[in-house]
């Protein structure tokens, strides 16, 4: 007597194949839409961090290079005090000396003067002196004095600001010899400026 067959494992090839149903067209276009969304998500997110990237980088080269192109000739000026002596043009061509551009209302400039006062004469190789480029000569030298801790010049007819390209202050600019060798834009008023500043003084 033949053993009985198994009605589970039965084949019937006559019953019908499970098929999926057909994806809708609005599914597909849902999913279409998501992935372009995520697309655009990621294309601006990369977008924005590249631009981060190099404007940082621009501007911290900006900070390095400085305000004044650096390995020129300081130009020929007119500086000439409140009794109208001028720094002569052989101390403007010898040694080292740091012109601090200014004017006598620039609430910046007092506050940098705030942090200079303790260089000013640290080294006595290295003077500092004030240039003021804008403004009435008489009015803006007497309203000058007093406020910052190194003498101040008047650059008469805007001789030596105009050939420096130099339009807003403060701006300090180290000379050695004739030959401007480092710049720096701005008032050095945050922690890490000043310590640096000190430290260059220092080493120069």
């Amino acid at each position: 007597m033949s053993n009985p067959i198994n009605s589970s494992s039965e084949v019937n090839p006559s019953s019908p194949t499970a098929i999926p149903p057909p994806r809708s067209r609005q599914d597909t276009s849902s999913k279409k839409f998501i992935w372009l969304c995520s697309l655009a998500v990621l294309f601006v997110v990369v977008f924005c961090a590249g631009f981060v990237f190099f404007y940082t980088r621009n501007q911290q080269n900006a900070a390095a290079k400085g305000p004044v192109d650096s390995g020129k000739t300081l130009p020929s000026a007119q500086l000439v005090d409140e009794s109208n002596q001028m720094l002569s043009e052989a101390e403007l061509r010898k040694g080292k000396f740091v012109l601090v551009f200014v004017t006598s209302d620039c609430d910046a400039c007092r506050k940098e003067s705030e942090f200079l006062k303790d260089l000013v004469g640290k080294r006595s190789d290295v003077p500092f002196y004030g240039v003021i480029s804008f403004g009435d000569m008489d009015s803006s030298l007497q309203e000058a004095k007093g406020k910052f801790p190194f003498k101040v010049y008047y650059d008469r007819g805007f001789q030596l600001a105009g050939q420096l390209g130099i339009k807003r202050v403060p701006i300090k600019i180290f000379v050695e010899n004739g030959i401007i060798k480092k710049s720096w834009g701005g008032a050095t008023i945050e922690d890490k400026a000043k310590a640096d500043f000190a430290q260059w003084l220092d080493d120069v």
